[in-house]
């Protein structure tokens, strides 16, 4: 929907109720399982990723779990906004990382997280082990604004 479009939403400032309540819990669901960051963090090395297969796709698993929740939240976002939704996926979290940090470099990282996402489809180990290390060393700082945004965009 182009933001000329006939949605009543469009020109709003603020979330109301319902529209935060689409939000909400994709929010919920995606901050309790970021608890798991520092230890998956600590926990994960190339020898482990590589010798323990259950761990290697729990992992994997985590990752694009937690990527899809992003991209699932700023979908939602931009539609009750009114705000026109990209096409990719790099394009949508870079618009959110747009509106959230203060650089355009922080942007850019926020939106690696779809190539991430979509390197897990791979089968080589290497590539995706580089991309999980990317994750832990970007997610770190770039999902508490996140968080903190969405946050205070859906408070009641």
């Amino acid at each position: 929907m182009s933001e000329a479009g006939s949605n009543s939403i469009i020109g709003r400032k603020g979330l109301d109720h319902t529209d935060k309540a689409k939000i909400i819990p994709h929010l919920d669901y995606l901050e309790k399982e970021y608890q798991f960051f520092e230890a998956y963090r600590r926990e994960l090395d190339w020898h482990l990723y590589q010798t323990q297969r259950a761990k290697r796709l729990e992992v994997e698993r985590w990752v694009e779990c937690l990527i899809n929740a992003t991209l699932d939240i700023s979908k939602i976002f931009f539609v009750v906004k009114g705000k026109e939704v990209p096409e990719t996926s790099r394009e949508i979290l870079f618009k959110i990382g747009s509106e959230i940090y203060r650089t355009e470099k922080e942007a850019e990282e926020f939106s690696e997280l779809a190539k991430i996402r979509n390197t897990l489809a791979h089968r080589y180990l290497d590539i995706k082990w580089n991309d999980i290390k990317r994750f832990f060393q970007i997610g770190a700082r770039l999902y508490p604004p996140f968080f903190e945004y969405i946050r205070n965009q859906t408070k009641f």
